[in-house]
């Protein structure tokens, strides 16, 4: 009798874990698959206009604005770079998340995970300098703050991460990754975001609740994250409360790459 109490814990535990990693592996796989369909919509939309020169195409996109700007080659440029460096962020972030690599080629998770953060890096110091020249000078401050300081979290997050690892303390470097990749993909969500709010609502978001949606798109998966990290190291109660929300959030992404896939992508390509 005392054996089987004392075992019931246990596992309850093993219950619970299993509940939120079966949660989190159908988040990495609906994740995986919106991110494939935004990683072709950059490849088949920026590719072609790229490198044909045909840099005023790149303003057919309703979610850029002064992508190209006439007269300023040097942005023009750094945009170009700024959208390739994109897709190689995109590509191993995901990559950096499969168990697998992580366990049976780590010289590729190492290597991988180097360039995936000097190139998030990269990409939030051009999208930091772009918001400075272009959008804060033409549509002011408060209307741009948000993705201002989406680019600041990835760099001050992404530096910790690299530390952790140059320190070689691996639990907390994969804390750090962890939510360096949630902030990283802030643009990526963003779009999740709308898209699901467009397929549940049917209707587009309001003009505010869109702004609402930019500070959303990085705080709230970074807090999710958060609570996450925290149920792995709780009690089982913890983990079967965070498995149900990492459901709710599964579900929510889904709808929104169905949307992004059905509504956005195929508009924008054809337009």
């Amino acid at each position: 009798m005392t054996d089987a109490l004392a075992a019931r814990p246990a596992g309850r535990r093993n219950v619970a874990d299993t509940a939120l990693n079966s949660a989190a592996t159908l988040w990495f796989w609906v994740t995986f698959a919106g991110q494939a369909a935004f990683l072709y919509f950059i490849a088949a939309f920026y590719g072609p206009s790229t490198l044909s020169g045909n840099f005023a195409d790149w303003d057919r996109n309703p979610f850029l604005s002064h992508g190209y700007v006439a007269g300023d080659a040097m942005g023009n440029v750094a945009f170009a770079a700024h959208v390739l460096m994109a897709m190689i962020v995109v590509l191993g972030g995901m990559l950096q998340l499969v168990a697998q690599v992580r366990q049976r080629a780590r010289w590729l998770h190492r290597w991988n995970g180097r360039i995936f953060l000097v190139m998030a890096m990269l990409v939030a110091a051009t999208g930091l300098v772009m918001d400075v020249s272009r959008e804060i000078a033409h549509e002011g401050l408060a209307s741009n703050f948000a993705i201002s300081l989406n680019g600041v979290l990835v760099l001050v997050l992404g530096t910790l991460t690299w530390r952790a690892a140059a320190a070689r303390n691996f639990a907390s470097h994969r804390r750090w990754a962890l939510r360096t990749f949630v902030v990283v993909n802030g643009v990526f969500f963003l779009r999740m975001m709308m898209f699901g709010y467009i397929i549940l609502a049917r209707a587009p978001p309001s003009d505010a609740w869109f702004h609402v949606l930019g500070f959303l798109s990085y705080l709230l998966p970074l807090a999710m994250m958060e609570l996450y990290i925290r149920a792995k190291e709780g009690p089982a109660p913890a983990r079967f409360a965070m498995a149900g929300a990492v459901l709710a959030a599964a579900a929510y992404t889904a709808a929104g790459v169905v949307g992004y896939s059905l509504i956005f992508v195929q508009q924008a390509l054809n337009a």
